[in-house]
């Protein structure tokens, strides 16, 4: 099961799609107000957005499943694996971070992720090699073939509360209650989500390990996406998916 970030659609997982082996089965939908899916009626907290998950599995009628969640999607994640442990066999969490506690990012990026304007593609030419960092910010040419992944309709309320969540939610308190095997995939030239939230994430899961993909930005699932498909679904196959995870204290 595929999570998206905030205002994010199903257009964005197509690079990471196509990278990953033929026989690998996915599940994505648009959350409330983002892509073909209607508003929500008020304000959803994390919470509610891991039950919607739930629902699309429900209705899906599968499980239990690996969940991937990027960015905001991996707040929902850990919140799912938490409520519904039955539900979730793995995670992979890429660029995110235990929500309240985290290290920030840089306040521009923060600046410009306020604004709703991402399916405009002369704004994300100027804005993300701020935003998104990484192989956007080294290669701007490839922003225009990355755009049009964000050129479909997000409603500006459930745009702005999906940040009200993601602003007001934290999974430190019971994050080591969460056994699933987790794979926590970060950037190193992330301006949004440092890389140093994967080994805080990582140690605050009791059964997480780190991993951080030079030179890959915040959106590293789409302009590195033949990159980091080999790091999912090695994880997503091992017997022992925590080999090679440094031993822990006490």
């Amino acid at each position: 099961m595929l999570l998206n970030g905030i205002g994010g659609g199903r257009a964005l997982w197509e690079p990471l799609r196509a990278a990953l082996p033929a026989d690998v089965g996915t599940i994505s939908y648009d959350a409330p107000g983002c892509g073909a899916s209607p508003p929500a009626r008020h304000p959803l907290a994390i919470a509610d957005q891991a039950r919607i998950a739930a629902g699309v599995l429900e209705w899906a009628g599968v499980g239990p499943v690996d969940v991937l969640g990027f960015s905001f999607g991996g707040m929902v994640a850990q919140q799912l694996a938490r409520d519904l442990p039955d539900a979730v066999r793995r995670l992979v969490l890429v660029a995110t971070g235990p929500g309240v506690g985290s290290v920030p990012g840089t306040p521009l990026a923060y600046a410009l992720l306020l604004s709703p304007h991402m399916s405009n593609p002369l704004w994300m030419r100027q804005a993300a090699p701020y935003l998104f960092g990484g192989g956007l910010a080294r290669r701007p040419e490839q922003i225009d073939r990355h755009a049009r992944r964000y050129a479909q309709p997000v409603d500006v309320l459930s745009y702005l509360g999906q940040i009200q969540a993601a602003t007001t939610w934290t999974s430190v308190p019971w994050a080591g209650r969460v056994r699933q095997p987790t794979l926590v995939i970060a950037g190193d030239e992330d301006p949004l989500v440092p890389a140093c939230n994967a080994g805080l994430l990582a140690a605050l899961l009791p059964a997480a390990r780190a991993h951080v993909v030079r030179g890959g930005g915040h959106l590293m699932l789409l302009d590195s996406a033949r990159e980091v498909a080999p790091l999912i679904t090695g994880f997503l196959a091992a017997a022992d998916p925590l080999a090679g995870r440094a031993p822990r204290e006490g």
